[in-house]
């Protein structure tokens, strides 16, 4: 399958993103310059440079496509695939709600994966690796790392909660 491909030729893929990234920052540098987005969006905490994205994203690409290959004989492709781009889709629909200034839709829609994590997996590398990328284009290549850990973290905290704990309390308590 195309899927299996993709990812069994990492390097590529990781060429790839590096390339996008670069050409980005590139474009950035030769209009006004190289963007600097700051913890919380206030300008009096630490700033963090669009350069690391060169570094973080490709290494963050390496290591999340290494995990998925791990696991690809014992999933389906195509739900890698799915989850892959449903989360990129995700990503870029919260940067645009960020760009367009819809800040008051995206505190309560940022939360969907902790919500979907009550019904299925979210926390996968796939899912990710799509979120972080899809916003990388509006947040740089630190803030979708450390948001998306945070909510990978949540997630994954409502899946053991609520599909592992919770009915293993009621089947001991009743």
């Amino acid at each position: 399958m195309m899927i299996q491909k993709i990812l069994k030729n990492k390097i590529s893929f990781v060429i790839l993103i590096t390339s996008l990234v670069g050409l980005h920052i590139l474009w950035e540098y030769f209009h006004g310059g190289v963007t600097t987005h700051y913890v919380l969006a206030r300008e009096d905490l630490p700033g963090i440079s669009n350069w690391w994205g060169l570094l973080t994203i490709p290494l963050l690409s390496w290591l999340l496509i290494s995990l998925i290959n791990k696991k690809i004989n014992d999933r389906d492709p195509s739900r890698i695939a799915k989850g892959f781009l449903a989360s990129l889709f995700f990503g870029i629909l919260m940067s645009v709600f960020w760009e367009f200034g819809l800040e008051n839709i995206l505190q309560y829609a940022i939360w969907a994966p902790v919500l979907i994590a009550l019904f299925t997996r979210v926390h996968l590398p796939e899912i990710f690796l799509g979120f972080v990328l899809g916003m990388t284009f509006t947040f740089g290549g630190v803030l979708p790392i450390g948001f998306g850990l945070f909510l990978m973290t949540m997630s994954f905290l409502t899946w053991i909660i609520f599909r592992k704990a919770i009915p293993m309390i009621f089947q001991k308590v009743f």
